[in-house]
């Protein structure tokens, strides 16, 4: 990384709300608020960062793939039928994890 110094400043009027959606959507990007506003000025696109409710619904797909033929076929329904609902969930809810992405 350079090692340069950002010396200007711009100063720009928001109300609570936009200032509490902006820090959100940062830190769901893994950015502070002012590297995400410098990106997305810069016309760069911030990648949210999956949930970490994404993260453990993978692992319990990953498992049950690799646990597939050392169980019995209606095991593997039901855990299937519990992913399904878990996912709908998390897509439903925007896969926040109660703020704490």
């Amino acid at each position: 990384m350079t090692d340069r110094k950002r010396t200007t400043a711009i100063q720009v009027r928001v109300t609570e709300q936009e200032k509490w959606q902006m820090e959100r959507q940062a830190k769901r990007c893994g950015l502070s608020l002012s590297g995400y506003l410098r990106r997305v000025g810069a016309g760069k696109t911030a990648a949210v960062f999956p949930s970490q409710r994404f993260r453990d619904l993978y692992q319990q797909v990953n498992g049950l793939r690799e646990n597939l033929m050392a169980q019995p076929m209606e095991r593997t329904a039901a855990q299937l039928d519990d992913l399904a609902g878990q996912l709908l969930t998390a897509y439903t809810s925007g896969g926040v994890d109660d703020g704490d992405n």
